[in-house]
């Protein structure tokens, strides 16, 4: 990779250290309900949650605000959100209604983030490179949980409302993003003027394939949601503690990060079925913790759950920028994130419907489920039908 798309991956990945902000306020909950003894505890909980409202609010505007905007322009806004609303409960703090408008701010920001990096990766890079700094925007946003969530704790230990200046590291990322990104065009922009597009013929447009990536992120939602709400459980009846689980979890994030940092020749390995092999480390993941009191295969099963996110976040984005063209692929990629965020909501729904206890029988459905999704990957040759695609498009710009 050449010097100047190094930097300009810097600049546009440095904007996913953010992403987790959005729920860093949550482990001040108790502190803050303290502060504010007249509120009940379920609204301070809120704090948690309510990010959620303004990332389905951005997700939904996203292509929208693509054809009225550049990317860059709506990256920094984004940025400049979790930046400004993120600091505000730090300096005004007497009112809790303002912090729940600020986390929905906040929650706005990190949505819109989450949307536009994928745009500016597809935009900026090609082929094996694209799949490496969409696989490297992973390992960043787990770098970013990692260094905010201890220096929220460390500047929120004595007062919890110190903990909202972390937000202001944000700032750094808009100047990183400020001077590394190149500008672009508004979606309106590109093309023909006597072309008219309009959201209805985008989706209309849309290869049939990328209906099979949805339905691949539902699986994924269900899979993370499965593992990190019920992992807790699993471990209790081991006999384990809170502590523990907050060590195995931090430890095993380790396997995500490493498997970001060299996605280049992880792919080498899994080659067109890397989103296949992304459902095994699940499956492998669940097994670890499920089947198994030892402290070193737990550390290596919450490591395959980064692993298996890493695998499939870096590819199914990269398979889905191959699927569509520059303006399909930023309607794409928001009715994604949309499914993803509903469908975190609606699995423990399903789950409960389908009478599947909390603990270890959700550890074994999401064993079979995530096996099987591997399976029909593999035998109906999913990930080479995409590169098929990719050849097709790229004879046809030749010709």
């Amino acid at each position: 990779m050449k010097k100047k798309q190094l930097s300009m991956a810097v600049g546009i990945l440095s904007m996913n250290l953010l992403l987790m902000l959005a729920t860093l306020a949550s482990s001040a909950i108790a502190a803050i309900a303290k502060s504010f003894p007249q509120e009940p505890v379920s609204k301070v909980q809120l704090i948690g949650s309510i990010p959620q409202l303004g990332q389905i609010i951005a997700t939904a505007l996203f292509t929208y605000l693509t054809f009225k905007m550049t990317r860059k322009n709506l990256g920094l806004l984004a940025v400049s959100f979790v930046a400004i609303a993120g600091i505000m409960p730090a300096i005004t703090n007497n009112s809790l209604n303002i912090i729940l408008a600020c986390m929905v701010l906040v929650g706005f920001g990190t949505g819109t983030i989450t949307n536009v990096v994928p745009v500016l990766l597809q935009e900026n890079f090609e082929g094996e490179e694209r799949a490496t700094v969409m696989g490297w925007a992973s390992g960043v946003t787990n770098v970013g949980m990692m260094i905010f969530t201890a220096l929220g704790g460390f500047l929120g230990g004595s007062n919890w409302r110190n903990l909202f200046w972390v937000y202001g590291l944000a700032f750094i990322v808009f100047l990183l993003a400020f001077f590394l990104i190149p500008q672009d065009k508004k979606l309106k922009d590109i093309g023909t003027k006597k072309e008219k597009t309009n959201y209805w013929t985008l989706f209309k447009g849309l290869n049939p394939y990328v209906y099979v990536l949805y339905i691949i992120n539902f699986i994924l939602s269900f899979a993370l949601m499965a593992f990190t709400s019920n992992q807790s459980i699993v471990l209790a009846t081991q006999g384990k503690g809170t502590a523990y689980v907050a060590g195995v979890t931090a430890l095993g994030n380790v396997g995500g990060i490493l498997t970001a940092a060299f996605l280049t020749y992880v792919r080498k390995f899994t080659k067109s079925n890397t989103i296949a092999w992304g459902f095994i480390a699940f499956a492998l993941s669940f097994s670890c913790i499920a089947f198994s009191s030892n402290i070193v295969l737990h550390v290596i099963g919450n490591a395959f759950n980064g692993v298996g996110i890493v695998l499939i976040n870096a590819t199914a984005p990269y398979e889905m920028s191959i699927l569509t063209d520059e303006k399909q692929f930023t309607l794409a990629v928001s009715i994604n994130t949309l499914l993803g965020s509903l469908a975190g909501m609606v699995v423990p729904m399903i789950l409960a419907a389908l009478q599947i206890a909390p603990g270890y029988s959700s550890f074994i459905a999401g064993i079979i489920i995530t096996v099987i999704a591997a399976a029909l990957l593999l035998v109906t040759r999913f990930g080479t039908k995409v590169e098929a695609e990719q050849n097709r498009k790229t004879s046809e710009v030749v010709k």
